[in-house]
């Protein structure tokens, strides 16, 4: 059986035993390495590059027409492969690069006001000692203590009471339940957003009713497949691809739960309450539920309704006595992240027409008022999270996230002052915008040849054009026409949610612009390439991570739980796939606006 060496910083990490003609990338990804396949192992995004060697020498058997087109000649001659290509025959050295430890993930968020409520009751308890003429259980006495003799208590807080029955202690109220009871008055829980890319975890003191800390990682499903397709052709290809994809989360999801707790001097079982958002794909793979039919036509999601569980049945680490709560989604592809998002804008409350955009590895977008709302999901693919893109990345250090084209020179910036590695979504949009503002490219995308100001940025990648802001960071003809298929897929989404609403881009008085990409764009290269009407550009207001503000809202008000529930009753959710008018738009968005 062939023996693969695998290697990271040049020190040898583990060798594997596998079996022969075995796929590189399955086998590095079963061994728990965290190697981006944004595509799935398709072999189409290129991102899974790894340096594999056969003894002292570069391995280049079988190189595929795959990785011909995604590598270039230095990568392929330094043995440079694509692991999802790479068929295991014999013994193989592999080198995997150092990833950067350090990510932008959007945790800001802007909460109003709204009315907190005592959704977890913490109350100090002295139980009345018994006697032979008063002989009633101590449950009972602790029901009669707290006010309520119709509270359920647990067996496992039952256990508890039977050691603190003498004692002052305090009881945790929840709902109708006693959930705990301890010597502290310490009761928190968490609003999580889970995202296709990025998930952010809020640990929130249920008592001062304040957010005290949070943690965000990106969502380790991400190396199987960078968008919630490439997740559910995952599940339903790979032997107990599911669990895999659920096992994933949960374990980070309980890794975070640690750091949170230990940072913070409580223990896990301090953790009372969990209220969860995110879109549909991901709330089925956080539940372990298969989401294949999401993916096919009629795209019916196996539930939307909101989810009630104990802590044990997900596998998560927190008090045992604990709620779980998934909230409510509105369709296959418009998920409680987006209900969250309108309860924490209030968009569904105010008079005023006001369009919220949730950009990131998906389009999702809400337009209405008081009177109406309407929602729908564009299928724009990753593009804007540097997926697909040639020298795409995500947010993370050394990725350039600004660029500025002007006077004939390139200026840019990168996450954390590094050295420039790639590109993530808001540069690659701040570059094709300048590129057509300085006239580099016209407006359907193609490179003007005339242009001789910036000529000697222009070289030949792959054998197309590239624009090159550094010497090893480009962008080709193909990832303008990648961006080119995403911004028209947003753009046509507002436009047929506006014909359907029978109004104009002028009767929109907010653009509320939220998720990871949609926080970190600059809202004039937005509008510059045409993502967002020109009309629009001074209406647009940032508010960050509205997501998880919503979830927070719901974790600390049990109206708020409810006002969420009725919010998806009143959205229209609009199907793109069979709209003749989303196709009219999408053909005619494909040309760049330029509008400056």
């Amino acid at each position: 059986m062939p023996v693969v060496r695998v290697y990271a910083k040049n020190e040898i990490v583990v060798e594997i035993e596998v079996q022969k003609c075995s796929n590189l990338l399955d086998v590095l990804q079963k061994n728990s390495f965290d190697i981006e396949a944004s595509c799935g192992g398709k072999g189409v995004c290129g991102k899974c590059k790894v340096r594999v060697k056969k003894g002292q020498k570069p391995y280049l058997e079988n190189l595929t027409q795959e990785e011909k087109r995604h590598l270039r000649e230095d990568e392929i001659s330094s043995g440079v492969r694509l692991a999802c290509r790479v068929e295991i025959s014999e013994d193989l050295d592999v080198f995997l690069k150092k990833s950067s430890e350090k990510t932008n993930i959007l945790s800001h968020f802007t909460l109003n006001d709204f009315e907190r409520e005592d959704n977890i009751i913490v109350k100090k308890v002295v139980l009345q000692p018994p006697s032979l003429d008063d002989q009633k259980s101590y449950e009972l006495r602790l029901k009669e203590a707290i006010g309520d003799c119709n509270l359920k208590i647990l067996p496992r807080t039952l256990q508890k009471l039977a050691r603190l029955k003498e004692q002052e202690f305090y009881a945790i109220i929840y709902s109708d339940e006693v959930v705990d009871v301890k010597n502290s008055s310490l009761a928190f829980g968490l609003a999580v957003d889970v995202g296709t890319t990025t998930v952010v975890c809020y640990l929130v003191d249920m008592v001062k009713k304040e957010v005290v800390d949070f943690y965000s990682f990106i969502n380790p499903q991400k190396k199987f497949g960078a968008d919630v397709i490439s997740r559910i052709d995952f599940a339903k290809e790979k032997e107990e691809g599911l669990f895999i994809l659920q096992n994933e989360i949960i374990k980070a999801l309980n890794e975070s739960i640690q750091i949170l707790t230990s940072r913070n001097y409580i223990s896990q079982d301090d953790i009372l309450r969990i209220v969860f958002v995110g879109n549909p794909t991901m709330l089925h793979l956080l539940l372990g539920v298969d989401p294949q039919t999401i993916a096919v036509s009629p795209f019916v999601p196996v539930f939307t309704e909101s989810v009630y569980a104990k802590p044990n049945d997900l596998g998560l680490e927190i008090n045992p006595a604990g709620a779980i709560e998934i909230l409510s989604s509105i369709s296959a592809y418009v998920g409680s992240d987006i209900v969250a998002g309108i309860l924490s804008t209030k968009l569904h409350k105010s008079p005023k027409v006001s369009l919220l955009l949730d950009l990131g590895t998906n389009g999702e977008m809400v337009l209405g008022s008081s009177s109406f709302m309407l929602a729908c999901s564009t299928a724009a693919g990753p593009a804007f999270e540097g997926v697909n893109i040639s020298c795409g990345m995500g947010a993370v250090e050394g990725a350039i996230d600004s660029v500025k084209i002007e006077n004939g020179k390139v200026h840019f910036t990168t996450i954390g002052s590094k050295q420039p590695v790639g590109i993530c979504g808001s540069g690659v949009v701040d570059v094709i915008a300048y590129m057509l503002k300085e006239a580099i490219i016209d407006e359907t995308g193609r490179f003007c040849d005339k242009n001789n100001v910036y000529k000697s940025y222009i070289k030949q990648v792959n054998n197309q054009q590239a624009f090159f802001i550094t010497d090893s960071v480009y962008i080709t003809q193909r990832d303008i026409r990648e961006i080119q298929l995403a911004k028209a897929a947003i753009s046509a989404g507002i436009k047929t949610m506006i014909e359907y609403a029978k109004i104009t881009e002028d009767d929109i008085e907010n653009v509320y612009l939220a998720g990871g990409f949609g926080n970190y764009i600059n809202p004039w290269s937005a509008v510059e390439i045409g993502i967002i009407p020109k009309k629009l550009q001074n209406k647009i207001i940032l508010v960050g991570n509205s997501a998880g503000a919503g979830a927070l809202l719901v974790l600390l008000s049990k109206k708020m739980e409810f006002e969420a529930q009725e919010i998806v009753k009143k959205v229209n959710y609009i199907e793109l796939s069979n709209s003749a008018e989303f196709n009219k738009f999408f053909m005619e968005s494909m040309i760049f606006e330029n509008l400056s």
